[in-house]
């Protein structure tokens, strides 16, 4: 008998996000109460992004970052009062996104990428900076660092911890020129060389990982890399704390067998081939509305204030709208025929909700058109009393008539070529 090996499944690794509940957790010593939170403590999260503690906790004062995987600084331009921020510590390599932080006196940006000083000119406006720490920074190897800096930042008081002295400044003044020149070019090279690293990283074609004689990876001093060394840490702790199982063990055999019994989701052409159309489904229970006008099919789906739009994908076909949020699909036939290459996408900022604008192209056969409903007439012409009796029409399915309402929230305007809804939205609306 042929021996039988169960293959092993990794589960692939999910990155830590700020949410409403970790910023609850981390708000006990104010009851967990976000609106009048003054200080809260992030650090040594595994987070990669800024996101929700910027919106819903706009009282902070103090926001503690430190020791995680962030790479960009963003979404804090709420926090009008928060005058400490500590990013040391994590993959930024570009001082941005501080303009509304108008309170902001002390800046920690401790070990991170920064090697473009020029950036420094963004926190021009935060004329309450009194101390900047950039220590550890591949900026601060490159000669008139610190003069640059205070050049460009008169309002400091301290910079890496080393309180500025009058002559600094005064000297700062008077070299302005030549160390400006100098951290332009300085840029330059910068830019070049992060656009060459880039293009060979899309390529495929950076050099492969070092090893030392015991066979240990080592790491460069870049983002990519220091991502790469906490992802093999990451691993080799969760190997230790959950080992294999023995492939021929009977709960890893009984695991392989749920995985491959477990149902996979159809892709639309899948259904198509299947059951010969696209099938409706709402796996989220997302609220939505779908209405059209004379030129357009509109469709308002509320995916939640707090969803980040980059985990928001949406596809739209001329007879359907996809919009998956978090892996969790909402798939609406459309009642009319429409042109997804001149489609637009927009976003709410004050409740998040999304407006799917698509321009009709045609109408669906067989479907109902809800745009020019027929008025029955009360008596038949003489053609239509020696026609044959017309084949019952089925029903429609109920999936297919899910969300053919009149949307609550459009406004009626009578006009002379008959009833044009429009649809009503609140707050700001970006265009993604």
């Amino acid at each position: 008998s042929s021996h039988h090996t169960t293959p092993h499944h990794t589960t692939p690794q999910v990155m830590p996000r700020i949410t409403l509940d970790l910023l609850r957790r981390r708000a006990e010593h104010n009851e967990g109460v976000l609106s009048t939170l003054e200080e809260i403590t992030l650090h040594q999260q595994d987070l990669e992004a800024i996101e929700v503690v910027g919106d819903v906790c706009r009282n902070l004062q103090i926001l503690y970052l430190q020791n995680n995987l962030l790479k960009k600084i963003e979404n804090l331009h709420h926090l009008k009062n928060l005058w400490y921020l500590n990013l040391a510590i994590n993959s930024i390599e570009v001082i941005e996104g501080l303009e509304g932080c108008e309170s902001l006196k002390k800046l920690d940006l401790t070990l991170n990428f920064i090697a473009d000083i020029t950036c420094v000119k963004g926190l021009r406006r935060n004329i309450k900076l009194e101390c900047l720490y950039l220590t550890g920074n591949p900026c601060t190897e490159t000669e008139g660092y610190r003069a640059y800096v205070i050049q460009q930042l008169p309002h400091l008081i301290s910079l890496d911890g080393v309180d500025i002295k009058r002559s600094e400044v005064i000297r700062a003044n008077q070299d302005a020129e030549p160390v400006k020149d100098l951290w332009d070019t300085e840029a330059k090279k910068v830019k070049t060389e992060k656009e060459e690293y880039e293009t060979k990283k899309a390529a495929g074609t950076l050099d492969p990982p070092k090893y030392n004689e015991k066979g240990e990876r080592l790491y460069g001093n870049t983002p990519d890399e220091r991502d790469a060394c906490y992802k093999d840490m990451q691993e080799k702790i969760d190997k230790s704390k959950n080992p294999p199982k023995d492939p021929n063990s009977i709960s890893a055999v009984w695991e392989e067998n749920e995985r491959l019994s477990k149902p996979r989701r159809l892709t639309p052409e899948e259904e198509i081939e299947k059951y010969g159309r696209v099938l409706q489904k709402n796996e989220a229970k997302l609220p939505y509305k779908i209405w059209e006008d004379k030129e357009n099919v509109f469709l308002e789906v509320q995916p939640g204030k707090f969803i980040s739009t980059a985990s928001i994908k949406i596809d739209i076909q001329p007879e359907y709208a996809r919009v998956e949020v978090k892996e969790k699909v909402l798939q609406v036939l459309l009642p009319s025929e429409v042109s997804p290459s001149t489609s637009k996408v927009k976003r709410g900022t004050a409740k998040g909700e999304l407006l799917l604008t698509m321009p009709i192209v045609g109408v669906f056969k067989g479907v109902t058109d809800l745009r020019y409903p027929k008025k029955a007439t009360a008596t038949k012409t003489e053609e239509e009393k020696e026609a044959k009796p017309a084949a019952p029409i089925k029903p429609l399915a109920r999936d297919t008539l899910l969300g053919f309402e009149k949307n609550p929230h459009s406004s009626v305007v009578e006009g002379k070529n008959g009833t044009l809804r429009e649809a009503k939205t609140s707050g700001k609306i970006e265009e993604l």
